[in-house]
């Protein structure tokens, strides 16, 4: 009898702990298949939050910039002209995108940039990428546009399209042993210039004016004519006439006279509407009469004297002066006069002669301070200090004469002329970011022009930008650097010595 009821509480026994291994095997079972899911849930979760990022992304450019000097920001006027394009734009890179996109070099920077004007576009702006060796059918449509090698890239729409090569998209400086270097990214520049170019119902067009042994080495002027969307050309005024449709025409540092059939046909040109950018040098090999003369018609004469600044001038050299801008509405209202300055180096007075038909309305826009003086520019020989017998300013370095006139039936033709000197507009001023030149010289062009939809982006620059200080300036930092500060030091010294020594 006690060996059956062992048995039976052995049995008892043996079905509880069945039962509860099987309670433990079950609760493995249900915690272990809600971890699963849950783990499954959260993989789920986690790819569709990678590809969700992604997305946006992608397409609201939710990306940080960190780079110290901002490269990829776009800036609100090129939002504004993406926001306003009325039809599709199309942007054709001739590489494969992983060229761009796993670039080690200067590409990548630009496939960054390409990336965030088509998510802000909106779908009205598509980027693709074609291997021109692939696709050679598809690059020959593009043979108007002259040579195309791999990795340049077209901007196109139903109107008109353009050609962009990826060292365009930088700015470059050249060292004293003649190495270039990239230096900064004009990207933005150049292709929202590019999108407005192909979008625009009519382009302007420029014309330089040669045959007077001009200066033909003006690579940044070009840049900027063709960033503000004017299609360059040139004229050889002795054997033909400057075309209709050219809006703005550049006369370039002439060192040779004009003859009177030439000097008739810048008349025609500019009695009929046309406008002109007009730079001097004052490296000429003859007497520039008939020039000048036609220049007297518009008000102005270009000296034989050179403006020096013994104090507002660029870190204590004197020719190289900065002027005062008069403000303009139309030319500087969105123009950063406190904190950027022009440069004009080596310049001619420019002096108003009053010798304009009363149709003619002449502006100084750019003119030296009240300590600037001039001198013949045969005695810049002897040296550029201030002599006594020099002529103290002010003095004009660039001036703009207008012409108005109204015909029978009241209609306004209008023309403009911009009389610049040679040292504004130089490349290497010109390029120089930190300098107003660039920008100032496109407000201007687009003023005189009416043309407004033209854009100004600064570069951005892989360092930071160059501190360029006033001659006052560098006087100023070495009186209280070198001077007032060492003096104080020394007298606190004095004085405490003096203190401590009746201790």
């Amino acid at each position: 009898m006690k060996k059956e009821n062992e048995n039976l509480t052995e049995g008892v026994l043996d079905v509880e702990l069945a039962a509860e291994q099987e309670e433990i095997k079950s609760r493995k079972f249900k915690y272990g298949t809600l971890a699963t899911i849950f783990t499954i849930v959260f993989l789920v979760a986690l790819v569709l939050v990678n590809v969700l990022v992604g997305y946006l992304t992608d397409r609201y450019v939710l990306e940080i910039d960190m780079t110290s000097e901002r490269l990829f920001e776009i800036s609100e006027d090129t939002m504004e002209v993406l926001d306003d394009l009325s039809e599709p734009v199309t942007i054709t890179v001739l590489a494969e995108e992983t060229t761009y996109r796993d670039s080690t070099d200067l590409l990548s920077n630009i496939y960054e940039t390409l990336q965030r004007y088509e998510a802000l576009a909106g779908g009205k702006l598509t980027v693709r990428y074609i291997n021109p060796t692939v696709n050679p059918r598809i690059v020959e449509q593009y043979d108007v546009l002259g040579d195309l090698t791999s990795n340049d890239i077209i901007v196109e729409s139903a109107r008109r399209s353009k050609k962009l090569s990826p060292t365009t998209l930088y700015n470059t400086e050249t060292s004293d042993e003649g190495i270039t270097y990239y230096v900064g990214l004009r990207a933005e520049q150049k292709l929202t210039s590019a999108i407005l170019y192909v979008t625009e119902e009519s382009v302007s067009r420029a014309a330089y004016i040669r045959g007077h042994n001009e200066d033909y080495f003006m690579d940044e002027l070009d840049s900027l004519l063709t960033a503000a969307n004017y299609d360059v050309t040139s004229v050889i005024l002795a054997r033909e006439e400057i075309p209709e449709d050219v809006n703005l025409i550049i006369i370039s540092s002439p060192t040779v006279d004009f003859s009177l059939e030439e000097i008739d046909k810048l008349e025609a040109y500019l009695n009929a509407g046309g406008d002109a950018l007009v730079s001097m040098t004052p490296n000429v090999a003859e007497p520039l009469d008939n020039l000048s003369l036609f220049f007297e018609e518009w008000g102005i004469r270009y000296s034989d004297k050179l403006v020096f600044d013994s104090q507002q001038s660029l870190s204590g050299y004197p020719m190289y002066v900065v002027p005062n801008i008069a403000s303009l509405e139309g030319i500087t209202d969105n123009l950063n006069l406190r904190n950027q300055f022009a440069l004009v180096v080596g310049g001619r007075a420019i002096n108003m002669t009053n010798t304009q038909t009363s149709n003619v309305y002449v502006t100084a826009l750019m003119t030296s301070s009240d300590t600037s003086y001039s001198k013949d520019i045969n005695d810049i020989a002897y040296g550029y200090d201030q002599a006594e017998n020099d002529e103290v300013g002010p003095f004009n370095l660039a001036v703009m004469s207008e012409s108005y006139v109204y015909d029978k039936n009241n209609n306004l033709t209008r023309s403009s002329v911009l009389f610049v000197n040679a040292g504004m507009i130089t490349d290497s001023v010109l390029k120089a970011s930190n300098f107003l030149n660039a920008s100032y010289l496109t407000t201007a062009l687009n003023f005189i022009n009416d043309y407004s939809d033209a854009v100004i982006i600064p570069d951005k620059n892989f360092q930071s930008t160059t501190l360029n200080i006033l001659s006052w300036q560098v006087t100023l930092v070495f009186w209280i650097v070198v001077i007032a500060i060492p003096l104080a030091i020394l007298a606190i010294g004095v004085i405490v010595w003096a203190r401590r020594r009746h201790l």
